[in-house]
């Protein structure tokens, strides 16, 4: 299928269309204030697709905070007259027994999980972030085992379900449950692409299934070097004009001719990377001031926490868009209509090359454009990549290995040569007292390292 072939538009069936299969869906880490969101999605496809139960599962530290959610997103249902089933339970093997689908959006250590990888790192003159460089490490590590877990019991209890995986870093645990667990039926997702679409479906007065990007790379390490509209390539166009920016990130622009000179549009969250100066500086002014992005999440949260108590309210309120992950749910909710109908239609997901990306390892799991089918998701040829993108990529894939293959073998070497390699990672004088510093904050979380 080539790009121009891959811009089309579905016409999706009638629900009556669609048979008696009633689905089973499960979110793990139900208790997030995101809930609502997808909640709306699922009212919003079982226009077309029948959904019987949803199941949201959380953990008892997050109990008042899961029953507030649990409790607004019951509203939404009765509100809008959908036939779902919402139950709640902090029993996995329960909320698992017979799911067709899996959400994982669960934060491994909480939100102080994620605010200590913000501060830590800084603590050592690096980058502080939940999904890249060292504070996306110690992210990880928190949440392979749990990952682990729950891949075992899907496999024993579940209706062969796929896992859709919002949990950060998204990339690597996906990496990790395709590749090392074996679970073949696992999708890694995030926002950004479709947030790039959108971008460019807006500037290009277009409509969503008009678009067509030459997207890769891996989660928050991607990048588009082509823009196709409607079958013409329109790439050229977009150098000076096109701005991406992420409530997750400090918005930071690049100077005007850098996107000329790289001749490629950048993941928001390349930023770190090519700008960690700024960035840093950015971070440091953040903490010092109005908090780090989850302490000041945790704000936001407490404020959407007491509107979702209200009674009366049924409806999501705006205040939830200051929370990112714009369009999370749209993302989820589709990918999940069109696997079961079998649409064809393109998504950007994370799942391995299989020959997409030509001068990459097959067996490398990318975050790339993909036709959604029930059983087989097919790659699109995208070519070879961009030379300014594939040292990188090939740096950070084996920083994600490294870190897994340490977490299996318990082998606190392979993590710390992990560090050692990662271009946000720290010097040598510096990686002793961060791991031991890492390790203390994290001992509830982490596994016994040799």
């Amino acid at each position: 299928m080539s790009a121009g072939q891959a811009v089309r538009k579905t016409n999706y069936k009638n629900i009556q269309e669609c048979g008696d299969k009633r689905m089973k869906i499960c979110i793990v880490g139900a208790g997030s204030t995101y809930t609502p969101e997808l909640i709306q999605g699922f009212i919003t496809i079982s226009k077309q697709v029948r959904i019987d139960k949803i199941i949201a599962l959380d953990i008892p530290a997050s109990e008042e905070k899961f029953h507030i959610v649990a409790d607004f997103a019951q509203r939404m249902l009765h509100q809008a007259g959908a036939s779902i089933n919402l139950k709640t339970t902090m029993d996995a093997e329960q909320a698992f027994a017979g799911a067709d689908f899996i959400i994982f959006q669960f934060r491994a250590g909480l939100m102080e999980g994620r605010i200590r990888d913000e501060k830590i790192p800084l603590e050592f003159g690096l980058i502080g972030q939940e999904t890249t460089g060292i504070g996306g490490m110690a992210c990880a590590l928190r949440g392979l085992p749990m990952i682990e877990s729950y891949v075992d019991l899907a496999r024993r209890v579940s209706n062969n379900a796929w896992i859709i995986n919002f949990t950060n870093p998204s990339g690597l645990l996906t990496e990790f449950m395709v590749n090392d667990l074996d679970y073949t039926k696992c999708i890694g997702l995030c926002n950004v692409p479709i947030e790039f679409v959108l971008e460019a479906a807006k500037h290009f007065n277009c409509e969503r299934d008009e678009v067509f990007l030459k997207y890769y790379g891996l989660n928050h390490l991607s990048w588009v070097e082509k823009i196709v509209i409607r079958g013409k390539d329109r790439t050229e166009e977009m150098w000076d004009r096109f701005k991406l920016n992420m409530k997750n990130i400090p918005a930071t622009d690049y100077e005007p001719d850098f996107l000329q000179k790289l001749r490629l549009l950048p993941n928001p969250y390349l930023r770190y990377f090519y700008m960690t100066d700024k960035m840093l500086e950015s971070e440091y002014a953040d903490r010092d001031g109005k908090g780090t992005r989850g302490q000041v999440i945790l704000c936001i949260e407490d404020k959407l926490l007491q509107l979702y108590k209200n009674k009366q309210r049924h409806k999501i309120p705006e205040e939830l868009n200051q929370r990112g992950g714009y369009m999370y749910s749209t993302v989820a909710t589709e990918l999940i209509r069109d696997l079961v109908l079998d649409s064809g239609k393109v998504h950007i997901i994370n799942k391995r090359n299989e020959g997409a990306v030509s001068d990459l390892p097959d067996d490398y799991v990318l975050e790339m454009p993909v036709a959604i089918q029930q059983d087989v998701q097919k790659s699109l040829p995208l070519g070879p990549s961009h030379k300014a993108t594939t040292g990188l990529i090939h740096t950070i894939k084996n920083f994600e290995r490294l870190t897994i293959e340490g977490y299996q073998k318990r082998d606190e070497n392979l993590i710390k040569q992990a560090m050692l390699i990662h271009p946000l990672g720290p010097t040598e004088s510096r990686l002793e007292p961060l791991w031991s510093r890492l390790k203390e904050e994290n001992r509830d979380y982490f596994v016994e390292f040799a």
